[in-house]
Order: structure tokens, then sequence, then C-alpha cells
């Protein structure tokens, strides 16, 4: 089999639609911006489309721990027949590295090139999750601290995802052995764009290339991104949603969570948190 799918992993609102529309900017290596259609080619890995065009079973006439059973087959079949870019098929998703009932990884070793893993800020996943999900604070709040917390499934157009507690995301990727993975953090995409966007391209062994890589940048720029969303809309943006690409700065939690509210979710995640910065030695905020 061909190791050619990249997953490209995050909890929601982490920056992956994001890197998303840089990569196909550099894969396209076109003057001009590509358009939002293009993160097409890198679809979610929950795809219920997908799923019932592979297996020819309905997902939601299936149990949800029953469609798991069958996604590995779904990703070594895509492995197989996807005419890949480059030579790699590119699957977004949210999902938690787990097992299914069988104990077989839900994405298989053997057709995984690698994965790029998004972290972000937990306070600012919390704010712009809300936002994305037409939610209140609080009930996001307790979302990111659920150990059970999942998505989609029940005929909502996608399988469903377990993404446990923002902290167990990141374990799940950051612990399994079997796919090689390299995690990156938004607030350094945002701060140092050239060097992360640069270190994922390595990682990915693609042809590096500086022009290139600092004109994808410019063309992925997100007021870019924002201003091609209000002129042609988003798929990806929830109905309720004012707009999927907000605001996308850091610390804008600052603005719309309580003091109750960051303790709380910093007590939860603080060891996740301080592992990735947002938390010093003295146990102070970075951000």
């Amino acid at each position: 089999m061909k190791k050619n799918i990249v997953w490209l992993a995050s909890y929601p609102k982490s920056g992956n639609t994001w890197f998303r529309m840089f990569l196909a900017n550099y894969l396209s290596n076109s003057v001009t911006p590509v358009s939002l259609d293009e993160i097409e080619r890198t679809p979610i890995a929950s795809s219920a489309e997908d799923f019932e065009e592979i297996s020819g079973l309905n997902p939601f006439e299936l149990t949800e721990d029953e469609v798991d059973l069958y996604r590995p087959d779904m990703y070594r079949f895509l492995s197989e027949s996807e005419d890949t870019e480059a030579g790699f098929l590119y699957k977004k998703t949210h999902d938690a590295y787990t097992c299914n009932a069988h104990n077989i990884p839900l994405f298989p070793k053997e057709v995984s090139k690698g994965a790029v893993y998004f972290v972000r800020n937990p306070l600012d996943v919390c704010v712009s999750y809300a936002n994305h999900s037409a939610s209140k604070i609080e009930r996001t709040v307790r979302f990111i601290v659920n150990e059970k917390a999942q998505l989609a499934g029940k005929k909502s157009g996608q399988l469903r995802q377990q993404l446990f507690s923002w902290k167990n995301h990141i374990k799940s990727w950051q612990t399994q052995t079997e796919i090689p993975v390299h995690i990156v953090r938004y607030e350094d995409m945002k701060q140092n764009p050239i060097a992360v966007f640069g270190s994922i391209i390595r990682f990915l062994e693609l042809e590096y290339d500086e022009d290139r890589l600092k004109r994808a940048i410019i063309n992925s720029d997100f007021k870019l991104l924002q201003q091609m969303e209000q002129e042609k809309g988003f798929r990806e943006k929830m109905q309720k949603c004012e707009s999927f690409f907000w605001k996308g700065k850091t610390g804008n939690y600052r603005e719309h969570l309580s003091e109750a509210q960051i303790q709380e979710l910093v007590a939860y995640n603080y060891d996740a948190m301080k592992e990735f910065g947002y938390i010093d030695e003295q146990g102070n905020l970075t951000i």
C-alpha cells in the first residue's frame, strides 16, 4: 500500500482551514490567490458522503461505533483510488486519535505519510468555537473540558468525531506511535509564518521554495480569506454562524471570557497549556 495520506489534525478552530488555504496556494504555485473552493482538495475525513459512496452503506442507519469499524477500510480505499496532488491525499480531521471496537486505529498507519497537528490556546479556541457553533460561552467551556465530547453524527452530514477534552485531544495524537506527527502552534503560524509553514513543507518532504512559500503566505492572508468569504460565502460556515473566518487573533479571549471561565479552563488544561507555552514557569498566562 502507498503511504500517501497526510492527516491535517486539530481540535476545532485551531488554524486547520487557514493552513489548508496556504497549502492550496503553495501546491497551485499561482501568482494570484486561489479561491476558497480550492480547499475541497482537502476534504474532511469524517465525510458521510464519502463513507456511503465507498461502503455502499448509509452511515446514519448504523450505530456510530459500527461506522468506526468501516472507517479504516474507507481510508485504505481512498489511498489506493485517489489521484493525489504531488502524490499525497490531504485529509482534514477533528477526530482524536482513537481505535474502533476491534482495537484497530481509525487512521491506518500503512497508508499514512504523516500528520500535521495544529494546537491553539484553548482560551481562544473556546471563544472562536462558541462563535462558530453559535453557542453560549459557558456551554463551550463545558464542552472543552468534557472527556466524552464529540462532534456531528446523527444525520448531521458528517460521521461522529470523538474529541475528548482539549488536552486529551492533543495527547491522543502526541502519544500514538503509528504515524509521524509534526506539531505546530497557531500562535507561531501567525508570528513567524515563514519558519512554521516552511517547517511543515519540509516535514511533508515537498519541494521547498522560499519565494513560493512567501507568495502562498501572502495569498492566504487571514484578511484576504475574510474578504473572500464576505464576497462569495464559504461552505464550511455553520448556518447560524456570522462568519467562518471571524477574528483569528491571539488573546481574543480576554474580551469574552470571565475570570472564572479562564480559571476553569486553565485549571483543567494546566499541564498541556504549560507544555505548549501558554503558561510560564510561574503559572502566568503568556498570551
